[in-house]
């Protein structure tokens, strides 16, 4: 498959590292080999990534070869064990002594179709929860025992159910001061750890002065409703443009701390450079320390950049477009970070707990694993290989925005659990992102094993605006219109 018998035949990029080629196979293929014939003058070290689709829509991070020796003619042999079910693969080269160029791409296996294939994923539905609601955004909870949920709309309010029954009030109301809607408004409620004692929760929203701003509430005794007039601003970040806001926010499960997300503010024109800025708080992840006895918050000695010259203390992670609906496993603390793309893809990144933050996501250098082509970058495409890279992409042509997300952990549907759960704004599909047998530690021969694996697991046919869980961990995903909340289950 894939390939012509004719290794004078090459493709060429006609450019240096990095650089990609993919390869649509005609159908979905259990995949046990694939070889790459170089073509490459001088000899030297080079560095490639492996992706591949599995038939969901979504390509993710299988397979790194770092710093290995190339010479053209050779052929690196890539053994999928167990095999993998296949419909599109991608080699992306990061470092490269000459243009990228190959002479083959072989593809072994058997149709999926004359295979046996069992995923053994069991089929799911979709319960109606929550109707009639206005541009939601959010489905989450307290954390506090009571079972309650607690959905945010766009325009500034938040409503509680329980049950499916409404609350006879909002929970809060600040529609007042808020300026709404397209990538503006009520974004993200985070509560307190301590929220049953303290009373104490977090909102982000865009303000009448166009600002993203992160602001501390305090609720009524009953944590049944909250004064607007409790409010105490934190944070205010001014926007040169109404998209890219961000305003995702979570406190770290094992940490205490709060993470918030920046979008990189916008442009009418070409992408803005925000995000590669580390004197500026655009298109960044910040973590704070929001419940310690300092005025406004404190920055947690452990983050990256403490004592860097020309760094924000507060910045946790960078080179983000819009990170919206990143999400912590609850159990491992390791951070699933989907971002927006540009014009061409979409991207889910990840951060294990093991990491302690820094890295430096590459927008707007990379979108996933295409390098933009414009110029004036503040970190050119040859030198690409410094970024982090996502574990998961998808092409824009199959949505318009991917959309976070939640790490399952509930007791209802066991083969999802562990998984991130991500969607598109446009496509509805909802997908489970994971990896069975992580390899932190490469090879001798600069081999590393991702195996990172996407499976689609439900298709919503709606425009969904988040996921969540409630405390028992039970999925549900947020439709934006008509606005309505929907659990996931098995059938």
């Amino acid at each position: 498959m894939a390939f012509d018998d004719d290794t004078d035949t090459i493709w060429n990029a006609q450019n240096f590292a990095a650089q990609w080629i993919a390869v649509k196979l005609d159908s979905l293929y259990l995949v046990d080999r694939i070889e790459l014939v170089v073509a490459q003058a001088p000899a030297g070290p080079t560095s490639h990534v492996l992706w591949l689709g599995s038939g969901s829509g979504v390509r993710t991070l299988h397979k790194r070869l770092s710093n290995i020796h190339t010479e053209d003619g050779q052929t690196l042999t890539i053994e999928l064990s167990p095999p993998q079910l296949v419909d599109d693969l991608l080699v992306h080269t990061l470092e490269s002594p000459s243009w990228v160029a190959w002479r083959e791409v072989r593809v072994f296996g058997t149709p999926a179709a004359d295979a046996v294939v069992s995923t053994g994923t069991p089929q799911l539905k979709r319960e109606l929860i929550v109707g009639n609601l206005e541009l939601p955004v959010q489905v989450t909870h307290a954390g506090d025992g009571s079972g309650r949920l607690f959905v945010v709309e766009q325009r500034g309010r938040i409503r509680i159910f329980k049950d499916g029954e409404e609350n006879n009030q909002f929970f809060i109301d600040i529609s007042g001061q808020v300026t709404c809607c397209g990538e503006r408004g009520l974004m993200n409620v985070a509560f307190s750890p301590d929220f049953a004692s303290n009373q104490q929760f977090y909102l982000s929203y865009t303000s009448l002065d166009g600002d993203l701003v992160v602001s501390r509430f305090t609720a009524a005794l009953d944590l049944e409703s909250a004064d607007p007039a409790s409010e105490e601003v934190l944070l205010s970040i001014g926007q040169p443009h109404h998209a890219h806001n961000g305003g995702r926010m979570t406190f770290g499960p094992l940490d205490g701390y709060l993470y918030v997300g920046v979008g990189d503010g916008g442009s009418e024109d070409l992408p803005p450079h925000e995000s590669q800025y580390p004197d500026r708080l655009l298109g960044k992840i910040l973590r704070i320390d929001v419940e310690s006895s300092q005025l406004f918050y404190a920055i947690p000695a452990s983050n990256p950049f403490v004592n860097v010259e020309g760094y924000r203390p507060e910045i946790w992670a960078l080179g983000l477009r819009n990170p919206w609906g990143f999400a912590f496993d609850p159990v491992t603390g390791d951070l699933f970070i989907p971002d927006t793309g540009h014009s061409r893809r979409e991207d889910v990144n990840f951060a294990p707990l093991s990491t302690q933050g820094g890295h430096n996501y590459g927008w707007p250098t990379i979108e996933g694993t295409r390098c933009l082509k414009i110029s004036g970058l503040p970190v050119p495409c040859h030198q690409a290989a410094v970024f982090t890279l996502p574990v998961a992409e998808y092409e824009r042509a199959s949505g318009c925005a991917v959309v976070g997300g939640a790490v399952y952990r509930g007791d209802d549907l066991p083969h999802l659990n562990g998984r991130f759960l991500f969607s598109d704004f446009c496509r509805g599909d909802i997908w489970s992102l994971h990896r069975p047998a992580p390899d932190e530690n490469p090879s001798l021969d600069g081999v590393t094993n991702e195996g990172w694996l996407a499976e689609l697991v439900f298709k919503a046919a709606n425009i969904v605006s988040s996921i969540g869980t409630d405390e028992d961990g039970s999925l549900y995903f947020v439709v934006y219109q008509p606005g309505a909340i929907y659990k996931i289950s098995s059938r």
